[in-house]
């Protein structure tokens, strides 16, 4: 069977200057990632901030090229596909609802824009506005308001609805959440979830929230300056994480236990500069199991246990 999404060695190499005389940095967001994502499967992609989800998100997208690499979807090459052939396979839900909603257009219009960009007009493109409002739980009503008199709940469903009012099969989420309140976060997840179940959806569900990672995918992989260092089933690396830095993130999450605060994980305050990225192992100075040849080889992905890990003490 062909995978929905496979990424193949991708890297994105981003040129920063820092001045006449000192010349540009090389950033290596995303340096050598590959995965696979099966039809009707939700990977959730987690890690800090500045780790290369993200980037990550807009390759898989076509919003940036490959520096070196490849995305395939449906096993077609991205970057061989126009605009309006991607549009209709894959579909972006971004974090900010209210900042990728236009503030000036109605909810209705804002839905009905990717059917216009591929030529739908009339009754054909408001029938399928109207379905999909429905489909995401919002009124009919809310077609003729403004984002600024909707809740940040109704937003979200609002991108939501406009990420499919052109039936895509493959959903990339980057943190779609994470700007909503708990109780609406849940809201939003559980129609995620419907919405994959009934249209047979394929999601790369990209976060920071270890919970809601846990709550929504089928398999999850770790990312850790621009790497996957860990990829396993979501059950399985939850229960038994193999690197160093997937188990520093699950140790990381706060119980319900009174007192106990946030525990110490040893990772420190301070991510490492993505321009420099340490020799051998990149998470070595900041591994509490780290030996001296860990600083001087690099590993590379092997399968442990089920899982496919990038370390040389596992």
């Amino acid at each position: 069977m062909t995978a929905a999404i496979e990424v193949r060695d991708a890297t994105r190499v981003f040129r920063q200057s820092t001045g006449v005389f000192s010349g540009d940095r090389l950033i290596r967001a995303v340096d050598g990632v590959s995965f696979s994502v099966e039809s009707g499967g939700c990977l959730g992609i987690v890690g800090e901030s500045g780790c290369g989800k993200s980037t990550l998100a807009r390759l898989i997208l076509g919003l940036l090229p490959t520096t070196s690499g490849e995305v395939l979807v449906e096993g077609q090459r991205l970057a061989d596909m126009d605009r309006k052939a991607r549009a209709r396979l894959i579909q972006p839900v971004f974090q900010d609802p209210f900042s990728s909603l236009n503030p000036r257009r109605r909810i209705r219009d804002i839905v009905a824009m990717p059917l216009q960009a591929q030529g739908i007009t009339g009754r054909a493109q408001a029938d399928r506005v109207e379905e999909m409002l429905v489909r995401v739980g919002l009124p009919g009503a809310i077609g003729d308001r403004v984002p600024a008199q909707l809740s940040g709940g109704q937003r979200q469903r609002v991108a939501i609805a406009r990420a499919l009012v052109l039936r895509p099969r493959i959903v990339v989420c980057d943190e779609p959440t994470s700007a909503l309140d708990v109780s609406v976060q849940a809201q939003i997840l559980n129609l995620l979830d419907e919405l994959r179940r009934d249209l047979g959806l394929t999601y790369v569900f990209i976060s920071h929230n270890l919970a809601v990672v846990e709550h929504i995918s089928d398999r999850v992989a770790v990312m850790y300056l621009g790497r996957m260092v860990e990829q396993a089933g979501t059950d399985a690396l939850f229960a038994a994480p193999k690197h160093p830095y997937t188990q520093a993130l699950l140790a990381s999450v706060l119980t319900p236990e009174p007192g106990l605060g946030v525990p110490d994980v040893g990772l420190g305050d301070l991510y490492p500069d993505p321009a420099n990225v340490p020799p051998g192992c990149r998470f070595h100075p900041r591994c509490k199991l780290a030996q001296a040849r860990c600083a001087l080889e690099a590993p590379v992905p092997r399968e442990v246990a089920g899982h496919r890990v990038e370390c040389l003490l596992v």
